[in-house]
């Protein structure tokens, strides 16, 4: 099985600090900053982020130091995803008040959509600074340090804000995307079956317990999180890409194909879609098809070795040795220990006549994968014929 990137996994999204006041209350004075402020959010609470924008404008025309302007006008911003103007807004009212918790959390927020998660682990760890039970912010500091690839360090977060409220759902659900990440099943597990115990429909619980019964091998449970996952959000590109995976190992080629293409329909740019539709095509007959699906994996992605190999099989299939030849080399270039690519290459080799080459290949895959009873023999058969 084919496990998916780390980046493709961490799909949750955080949520703009909106403080509102009370409904009712009115612009007092059309030449009070702090008036046109609380317009704004009066606004901005009805939905009208243009017209608390405007207002927020307004106040800092009349009092560009106004911290509460800039940091609403910031949130205000963020909820129309103008990142870089909230981040603009958030650091002009933390430089009029740099203890503003609430401007470095937005900021943080406002950072990671803009995937500057050093910048993001920069802002929630001083919100931690200046309050050290902000839970939320330990939640967004653990998620930021998964998106950096640092597993140990969002488990120690997730678990600081489970310390700090057990009931939180987003670190049930980040603890056990970090545990999944590192291999532990079974507690990534017990994290998403408690997320869901507290929040039955969260569609991020579903496909990271998905993930993990599925990095454990039941694959009939993991297909039903994933159909859950899509039942809640049908525009769930990860969950069609990770369910079709899962197919993968049940050998429903149809539901494959439908999966990918589903997933590719959502975004165009998953190289591992394009990979898989290309195994479900071949694994159906159509090797053209899966040729063209590998291709375009490999324009998206060059450097995937596993691509590379399962194009070298399609293209053996239509007999074209020359250009397998060349796929499982580049697999090989790419990643050398790729004991797949080394076989393959050596079965196009002997085919091609060059059973030196060859045997030297089939030695590599067996001596890489010495359980692997296909491997030792082809390296013993052709080695009994080129040594008599």
């Amino acid at each position: 099985m084919t496990h998916r990137p780390a980046a493709s996994i961490l799909i949750l999204t955080a949520i703009i600090i909106l403080a509102l006041p009370a409904k009712g209350q009115q612009i007092v004075n059309p030449k009070s900053d702090d008036a046109h402020v609380t317009l704004g959010a009066a606004l901005a609470r009805k939905g009208d982020l243009d017209g608390a924008i405007a207002e927020y404008r307004e106040a800092l025309r009349l009092n560009p130091r106004n911290e509460h302007a800039h940091a609403n006008l910031g949130k205000a911003l963020a909820k129309k995803e103008d990142w870089d103007g909230a981040i603009a807004e958030f650091r002009a009212a933390l430089r009029l008040n740099p203890k503003n918790e609430d401007a470095h959390y937005n900021l943080g927020i406002a950072l990671a959509s803009k995937g500057d998660w050093d910048g993001a682990i920069a802002e929630r760890r001083e919100v931690l600074r200046l309050n050290p039970k902000n839970e939320n912010a330990q939640v967004e500091l653990g998620r930021a340090l998964g998106h950096k690839g640092d597993w140990d360090g969002a488990i120690a977060e997730e678990r600081e804000a489970q310390g700090l409220n057990p009931r939180n759902v987003d670190a049930h659900v980040i603890l056990g995307l970090a545990l999944e990440m590192k291999g532990d099943w079974d507690g990534a597990i017990a994290e998403e079956r408690e997320a869901l115990r507290l929040d039955p429909n969260n569609e991020d619980a579903h496909f990271v317990l998905g993930l993990a019964l599925d990095g454990n091998g039941d694959w009939n449970g993991a297909i039903a999180e994933y159909r859950e996952t899509l039942h809640l959000n049908p525009r769930n590109p990860e969950a069609h890409l990770d369910f079709g995976r899962a197919l993968t190992n049940k050998g429903d080629w149809d539901g494959v194909i439908v999966e990918e293409r589903a997933a590719l329909r959502l975004n165009p740019t998953k190289a591992h879609a394009h990979d898989l539709l290309g195994i479900g095509l071949e694994m159906k007959g159509d090797l053209d098809g899966a040729i063209a699906e590998y291709r375009e994996a490999l324009r998206l992605d060059p450097n995937a070795d596993a691509v590379h190999v399962n194009l070298g099989v399609a293209l053996t299939k239509k007999g074209d040795d020359k250009g397998a030849i060349a796929e499982e080399r580049e697999a090989l270039r790419l990643n050398p220990n790729n004991e797949k690519a080394h076989y393959l290459l050596g079965m196009a080799l002997e085919r091609k006549g060059n059973y030196e080459a060859a045997l030297g290949e089939y030695r590599a895959a067996h001596e890489l994968a010495p359980q692997n009873p296909i491997f030792r023999e082809g390296y013993e058969r052709l080695s009994k014929r080129v040594n008599h």
